[in-house]
Formats: C-alpha cells, sequence, structure tokens
C-alpha cells in the first residue's frame, strides 16, 4: 500500500513540475516575440519637446540581454507571474529647430533598468 501512495505522489509531483516547466518554457518565449515587439518599435518613435530656446528629441533602444522568471501565485485565476527584466538605453539630440534634433546625430544620455510583470491566464501570457 504504501508503494502505490510513493508512486502516485511522485506521478503527481512529476505533473507538476512538467507543467511549470512548460509554463517557464512558453514565458521565455513569449519574451522573445515580447522584445522583438519593443525593439521594432522604439528606434522609430521618437519624442521631441521644446526646451530652453530650442528642442529635444529622443529615443529608447533595447538591450540585446533579458532576464525571465517565472513565479506561481496562490490564485487559480493566474497561477503565474512572469517578470521581465532588461536595460533601456535613452539617446538624446539638442538642436535650434524641431526638424534638426529629430535628425541627429544622437548620443547616449542615460540608461535604466525596465521591469515587466505578465500574468498567465486561461492558458498563455497576458500583456
Amino acid at each position: 500500500m504504501k508503494t502505490v501512495i510513493c508512486a502516485v505522489v511522485f506521478l503527481l509531483c512529476s505533473a507538476a513540475y512538467a507543467d511549470e516547466s512548460h509554463v517557464e518554457k512558453s514565458f521565455n518565449e513569449f519574451c522573445k516575440e515580447w522584445m522583438s515587439i519593443l525593439k521594432k518599435n522604439k528606434p522609430h518613435n521618437k519624442f521631441c519637446r521644446e526646451e530652453k530656446g530650442g528642442f529635444v528629441a529622443e529615443y529608447c533602444a533595447l538591450s540585446d540581454v533579458h532576464v525571465t522568471t517565472v513565479k506561481k501565485t496562490a490564485n487559480k485565476k493566474t497561477p503565474y507571474i512572469g517578470i521581465l527584466k532588461y536595460r533601456e538605453k535613452v539617446f538624446k539630440n539638442q538642436a535650434a529647430t524641431r526638424e534638426g534634433a529629430l535628425a541627429g546625430p544622437f548620443t547616449a544620455a542615460t540608461e535604466r533598468n525596465v521591469t515587466e510583470l505578465f500574468v498567465f491566464q486561461n492558458g498563455k501570457w497576458q500583456w
């Protein structure tokens, strides 16, 4: 009887581990796609503002490296959360005119860490 109970417990634990492994793998794939979308759109999103009698234009570029973590929650509707971390570099150019600021050349101005949270709901990752 003990052998049967141990076998059932082992199978249940193995299934839970396999499920978590699948969730982690799917989150990594989700993040690759998400980062691809962000990288595709970021350099084209130049922002320009008037500042001190001139104009400052800027845009962001994302690092190629990102880190992912998946954590189990106690919520049955969202059993996992995914954490994505990466670095974002801001490039700026200042000029007398809006057109000149947007034309460049841009130089690296700041870097910052970015953390994004995602939920696993209805069998897939949500953004």
